[in-house]
């Protein structure tokens, strides 16, 4: 419960810091302002109440209509994700001005200075600085609050939903000629929720399907979070079609959902084998090339342990692909010989300000170096999906979901 009360408390911390500087600015105003007051009073109340019941009541098994979905759930959303938005930036400058104003209150307090302070201050060339100051930063509240509402509702109607597809061509050492050209389709982050329900899963399906290749692997979160959504994700991804099938690892969504053991049976019964610290291998004619899958792990040393346990199952020698859903890792794998690594998590960032050559301004570049596309440590390639869900809002900006078709040459 801590878990949901605590960002509950700072969200609705947010929400009445904003509420105060609000009724602060709106108070004496005349025309639309004064009449626009007691509706956004109605709106943070209706909306912070609801935000209460969600984080004590936790839903489980609540199939919502998709009517409900777009129509109140995904405002609900977009309302508290904008809305904090402009709170924090505010909440900042108001912090950044707090030495100025600390100082320039000691300095009309001090005999010596009083006289010098006052007389400064009511300069007109200070005042028409101070005037333009205020216009500036009104203008600039009223852009970023625009910014905020109309971009994260073109996020979530638009960028959540305009998938693209990506080929990337992995040059592997040794691959044998008869994996010459072999084609993996590559579908991370699914997190079936309320916001990937089974008709937007279909259409992935669908599109995989459509790519015609030989092996698709589906790299992690499953879930978003409760075991029970799998059962959507089942249905859906049961549609699967390749020549060696579909294959899975867990994500660390999946074992928030507290039934990772549950999460893996149903993919696999639907026909996604769910690799836990184990692989098969792949042949073609004479030659093989290794499929490995390990879970979830927050640390290098449990992703080595994990991965030797894998390797240790399938003693085979070979080109050798590996599922880990976090990229982290790819310097402490290099270490053991793995040729390809496919990984998500990331989002690709899920919200992005903007890119500059090979660097992309997200939040997520804060956590992992590894956010979009491939990256090489040693002989080992790693792709890292930008995946089709969600987590947190449902909302993508500048970062469309993907779905890739890694392609397999030799070097």
């Amino acid at each position: 419960m801590a878990f949901r009360i605590i960002p509950t408390i700072l969200l609705i911390a947010l929400q009445a810091y904003l509420l105060h500087r609000f009724w602060r600015w709106s108070k004496d105003r005349p025309g639309f302002i004064a009449r626009i007051r007691i509706p956004v009073l109605i709106l943070f109340l209706v909306f912070n109440a609801a935000l209460l019941v969600v984080a004590i009541v936790r839903l489980r098994g609540v199939a919502f209509p998709d009517w409900f979905v777009y129509s109140a759930i995904y405002p609900f959303y977009w309302w508290h994700a904008a809305s904090s938005v402009v709170a924090i930036t505010l909440l900042v400058m108001a912090l950044l001005k707090l030495p100025f104003k600390g100082l320039w209150a000691g300095l009309k307090r001090i005999p010596a200075t009083r006289e010098g302070a006052a007389t400064l201050a009511a300069h007109p060339s200070v005042q028409r600085f101070d005037q333009s100051r205020r216009v500036f930063l009104r203008r600039s509240v009223y852009g970023l609050t625009a910014a905020s509402f109309g971009g994260l509702a073109y996020g979530m109607v638009v960028g959540n939903h305009d998938c693209e597809i990506n080929e990337s061509t992995l040059r592997v050492p040794g691959l044998p000629p008869e994996f010459s050209g072999y084609t993996i389709g590559l579908v991370t982050d699914v997190h079936s929720s309320m916001y990937m329900m089974k008709k937007e899963m279909l259409e992935y399906v669908r599109m995989l399907n459509g790519m015609d290749v030989d092996l698709i692997v589906v790299g992690g979160d499953i879930v978003n979070g409760m075991p029970d959504e799998v059962l959507p994700f089942a249905e859906a991804f049961s549609g699967l079609r390749s020549k060696d099938g579909a294959f899975g690892v867990l994500g660390n969504h999946d074992f928030y959902s507290r039934e990772p053991d549950q999460v893996a049976e149903i993919a696999t019964q639907a026909g996604v084998r769910i690799l836990r610290d184990e692989g098969v291998t792949i042949r073609r004619g004479g030659s093989s090339l290794r499929l490995l899958g390990i879970d979830d792990v927050g640390n290098a040393n449990a992703a080595l342990r994990r991965l030797d346990t894998a390797l240790s199952k399938v003693p085979e020698l070979g080109p050798t692909v590996l599922m880990c859903h976090r990229p982290y890792f790819l310097e402490e794998i290099s270490s053991r010989g793995i040729d390809v690594v496919l990984s998500g998590h990331t989002h690709g960032g899920q919200i992005v300000f903007g890119k500059f050559a090979d660097t992309t301004f997200t939040p997520a570049a804060m956590a992992s170096p590894y956010v979009w596309g491939k990256y090489r440590a040693g002989n080992t390639q790693m792709y890292v999906s930008r995946g089709i869900g969600t987590v947190g809002i449902p909302v993508r900006l500048n970062c469309p979901p993907e779905l890739t078709r890694i392609v397999l040459q030799p070097a």
